[in-house]
C-alpha cells in the first residue's frame, strides 16, 4: 500500500537545475511514490542527497537569470554594503536561485544589514589586514552556539577558521561564552608571541523557508525544528512561568543567582536567569523571536565583555590587541546563512578602543521596523568595548 511518509512541502535538489517542487527533501521521491515505512536510503538516479545538496555543494542552480535573482540579490549582498568580488557574487546568485521569497522578505524586514558568509569573512579580513592582522600572527576564537547548524561547510565559522587557522571555542548554548574568565585567559595565552587576537561572537536564529523566525528545516529531518533551541526554549519556559504566576496574581521577579544549583543544567539556567530581565517589551515587538534574538545578542555581549575584562591583566600577556566581531548568525535551510553584524571593534593592551564597523560594513541599518522601538538603536550599536 502506498502512503505519504514525508511532508510534500519540503524539496530535494537535482544537480544543475532549480529546486524540484513535490520531491521530498529527505528521500528525494514524490510523496505518491513513497512506500509505508522509512524513506529510501538512496535518492533516485540523478538526484543529489539532501546532505550533498545543502552542505557539500551548497547550491542547486547555476543558470539563474538576472531577472530571477534581481529582487533578492540586494538582501544577500546588503544594501549599501561594499561590493562583492566575482566569486562571492557568483555564489550569491547561485544560492538565491533556491531561496523562498517569504524567507527573503523576513530577512529584509528583521535583519536588514545581514550579509552572506563569504562577504563577512572577506570584509573582516580586509579591514584587519590593513591593521596588521594576519593568519601568522593572529589566533581566532568563536563564541557561537553548540548547534551543528552553525558549523556547515563554507559558512561563517568554517570560512573564518579556514582563513585564520586554529579556532578556540568559547561558546556554549546560544553562543554565550560559558568558558568564562578562565577560558578567556587560556585562549589569550595561546596567542602568537607579540601577535593579535580575533573573537567572533554570535547567538543564532533560524529563518524557515516560509519566513517564520526561530524555525529551520534541518538536514535529513522531515519536520522543522527550532533555532536557537536554547533561546526559544528559555523564552517559552519564561512566558509559561509568567502566565502561571499572573494567574495567581503574582508578578514574576528575578530569582537569586544562587538558584542555579543544577550543575548539569547550568547553561540553560543561566540563559533563563539573564533573559528574563530583558523580556519586558517582547509582546510589543513586531516579532517575538526576532526580539529574543537581538536580546540574546546583548546578553552574550555582556557576558563576553565581563569575561574578557575579568581576565585582565593577563589577557594581554602574549598579544597586544584583540578584535571583536559581534552579531547574529541567521541560519537558512536554503540559500546560505547570513550574518547580521552589530559590532566590530579593537581593544589594545593600553585600553584604546577603535570602532571599525562603519569602515567595514557601512552605516548601521535602521532597525525601527524590525524591532518597533522595543530595543533602542543605540543599545545595539553604541556599545563600546571598554572596561567599566
Amino acid at each position: 500500500m502506498l502512503a505519504i511518509v514525508c511532508p510534500p512541502s519540503v524539496l530535494a535538489f537535482t544537480a544543475g537545475s532549480a529546486p524540484m517542487p513535490g520531491l521530498c527533501r529527505r528521500c528525494g521521491t514524490p510523496p505518491a511514490m513513497q512506500l509505508d515505512g522509512p524513506p529510501a536510503m538512496q535518492p533516485p538516479e540523478g538526484t543529489m542527497s539532501a546532505r550533498a545538496a545543502r552542505i557539500a555543494l551548497p547550491v542547486a542552480a547555476v543558470g539563474v537569470t538576472s531577472v530571477t535573482a534581481a529582487g533578492l540579490f540586494s538582501t544577500f549582498a546588503g544594501s549599501g554594503a561594499p561590493a562583492m568580488d566575482s566569486g562571492e557574487e557568483a555564489e550569491a546568485r547561485n544560492r538565491l536561485a533556491v531561496v523562498d521569497p517569504r524567507a527573503e522578505a523576513t530577512m529584509a524586514r528583521y535583519y536588514p544589514g545581514a550579509l552572506g558568509s563569504q562577504t563577512i569573512d572577506r570584509l573582516v579580513a580586509d579591514t584587519l589586514g590593513r591593521k596588521g592582522y594576519s593568519p601568522g600572527n593572529t589566533i581566532l576564537a568563536t563564541s557561537t552556539c553548540s548547534d551543528e547548524v552553525n558549523y556547515k561547510s563554507k559558512e561563517m565559522i568554517d570560512l573564518m577558521a579556514t582563513r585564520w587557522g586554529e579556532n578556540f571555542a568559547l561558546g556554549g548554548l546560544a553562543g554565550v561564552p560559558f568558558v568564562g574568565k578562565a577560558g578567556f585567559g587560556a585562549y589569550s595565552h595561546h596567542t602568537p608571541d607579540g601577535g593579535k587576537m580575533l573573537i567572533l561572537f554570535a547567538p543564532h536564529v533560524g529563518v524557515g523557508y516560509d519566513g517564520v523566525v526561530g524555525k529551520i528545516q534541518r538536514v535529513s529531518q522531515a519536520e522543522v525544528s527550532t533555532a536557537c533551541g536554547a533561546a526559544v526554549g528559555a523564552f517559552k519556559a519564561l512566558m509559561a512561568e509568567k502566565a502561571e504566576l499572573q494567574a495567581k496574581g503574582i508578578v514574576m521577579g528575578t530569582p537569586p543567582e544562587s538558584q542555579i544549583n543544577d550543575y548539569f543544567s547550568a547553561q540553560i539556567s543561566f540563559i533563563k536567569l539573564k533573559l528574563r530581565t530583558k523580556l519586558e517589551k517582547v509582546m510589543s515587538a513586531p516579532d517575538a523571536q526576532t526580539f529574543v534574538a537581538y536580546q540574546m545578542y546583548t546578553l552574550t555581549r555582556e557576558a563576553l565583555a565581563e569575561s574578557l575584562f575579568g581576565a585582565l591583566p593577563g589577557f594581554f600577556d602574549f598579544g597586544g590587541e584583540v578584535a571583536v566581531v559581534g552579531g547574529i548568525q541567521v541560519n537558512r535551510a536554503d540559500g546560505g546563512d547570513r550574518f547580521m553584524p552589530l559590532m566590530f571593534q579593537t581593544l589594545t593592551k593600553g585600553g584604546v578602543t577603535t570602532d571599525l564597523y562603519a569602515e567595514t560594513f557601512g552605516p548601521p541599518p535602521d532597525l525601527t521596523k524590525a524591532l518597533g522601538g522595543t530595543i533602542p538603536q543605540a543599545e545595539l550599536f553604541d556599545f563600546r568595548l571598554a572596561q567599566k
